[in-house]
């Protein structure tokens, strides 16, 4: 009689999370369980060989290309494991309506993307989210993380995205006001700016929930897990501290801002009680600026007495101060991206 071969509670939870998810790259599934993808690409080997998983190849569109990738979907008896372990209570699904279609695909896996890589925050794939606001299966969030603070409701947006599709996400933002914020990633600048136009001429208002406007990339997903769902205030607080201490404005500012800086005197008196609002735009938080200079505007800074200090990459210095050529209360300053 052959020996029952032993599971291990690794090998049970990337099975619990190909449950949860659908459908996750070797790739993905390497960079989260393993420290050598040659290993996880021979315990995969034994869990397909097993019956536990399938694997497929298919394309997917990166920068212009199409590059292929392996995919691994969860088996009938993946499930059957997952329940004889007491993983799972029963099977709401079957195996083959984990499966996705190719335009499925290539939006959940891109999210899945983001569940690997910011493990710290628990995260809800799109059926789990969509479950939880009530939402129908036609609606276009592909996930969503849970902070001490509120859920982020994730997007993706295409490169090649269509106005109506850029339409119904933002029609989607004004519904939901009962969230944290939202992530919004693009995938090209093209992109990026029609989300930016559309979001203008359909007069996106948000009661100052965040929408950050992220590149699908490294650099997003750093500025995601570092700035926006960990420990924010801390961090940027850290970031700008050579330009005096940041302080929570709270619902104590009626102009919308989030921070204000407490700075030295320059007569030496000590640190002033009125220093300057903040608009931090190193998050990427595409509703502050407009949020907060529609209520702010040159005159009341000088009946407040109070001037503005903008904080952007210092790649985007210029276009920002010829942006606000007119907002003479405004400072423009350019922050390193190396310091991030």
């Amino acid at each position: 009689m052959p020996r029952q071969r032993e599971w291990t509670d690794r090998d049970l939870s990337i099975l619990q999370e190909l449950y949860e998810l659908r459908e996750m790259t070797k790739k993905q599934i390497a960079v989260k369980h393993f420290d050598s993808e040659k290993y996880a690409h021979k315990r995969l080997y034994v869990m397909k060989k097993e019956g536990l998983i399938t694997t497929n190849v298919y394309g997917k569109r990166t920068a212009g290309q199409t590059v292929t990738a392996a995919y691994v979907r969860l088996t009938e008896a993946g499930m059957d494991l997952l329940i004889e372990r007491g993983l799972l209570d029963c099977k709401n699904y079957r195996a083959r309506d984990l499966g996705l279609s190719i335009q499925q695909r290539q939006y959940i896996t891109d999210a899945n993307e983001l569940f690997v890589q910011i493990p710290e925050v628990p995260y809800m794939d799109s059926r789990q989210i969509k479950r939880k606001y009530n939402l129908n299966r036609g609606n276009l969030t592909v996930g969503g993380f849970r902070s001490d603070k509120g859920d982020y409701m994730i997007y993706i947006l295409m490169p090649d995205a269509r106005d109506q599709t850029l339409v119904k996400i933002i029609n989607e933002i004004k519904k939901h006001m009962k969230l944290r914020g939202f992530l919004i990633y693009y995938k090209s600048q093209s992109v990026k700016r029609a989300f930016e136009t559309m979001s203008e001429k359909m007069n996106l208002v948000t009661g100052g929930i965040p929408v950050h406007l992220l590149p699908f990339n490294e650099w997003g997903i750093q500025i995601t897990r570092e700035y926006i769902l960990t420990n924010t205030f801390l961090k940027i607080q850290k970031l700008l501290e050579p330009y005096g201490e940041l302080k929570e404005v709270g619902g104590s500012s009626k102009y919308g801002f989030e921070y204000g800086l407490v700075q030295e005197e320059r007569t030496g008196q000590g640190k002033g009680s009125s220093g300057p609002y903040v608009i931090e735009l190193l998050t990427m938080n595409m509703m502050t600026l407009k949020r907060c200079l529609t209520n702010y505007s040159i005159g009341v800074s000088q009946t407040v007495g109070r001037r503005v200090l903008l904080f952007c990459y210092e790649d985007e210095v210029e276009w920002y101060k010829q942006e606000l050529s007119s907002a003479a209360h405004v400072d423009v300053v350019g922050i390193s991206k190396e310091l991030i």
